[in-house]
């Protein structure tokens, strides 16, 4: 076999390569939903809004002596927002609600 012809073929097999790959892991530039609402925290579901950072924090460390990941966020709108995840959401409102 030529060099040139071994050069070629290398050349062809990256570039069908290259092909399958980006056709397989391709560049997707639609929207991922992000839940319910489009609030920007991802997989995160808010549980609760209060007009401090105090009370946040309060409601999250009473979250998280319940064993339910919690954090906050502060919104646009100057209010603080408590975060859990979608698994826990059902059990962070109702330990919110105080019916626990």
């Amino acid at each position: 076999m030529a060099p040139w012809s071994a050069f070629v073929l290398a050349l062809a097999v990256v570039g069908l390569l290259s092909f399958v790959l980006r056709w397989t892991f391709g560049n997707d530039r639609t929207a991922v939903p992000t839940g319910r609402d489009s609030d920007g925290y991802g997989l995160l579901r808010e549980v609760a809004i209060v007009p401090t950072e105090a009370a946040a924090q309060v409601l999250r460390t009473r979250l998280r002596a319940a064993g339910i990941r919690a954090t906050t966020a502060r919104g646009d709108n100057g209010a603080h927002r408590v975060l859990v995840f979608p698994a826990d959401e059902a059990n962070a409102r109702l330990l919110l609600s105080g019916s626990v």
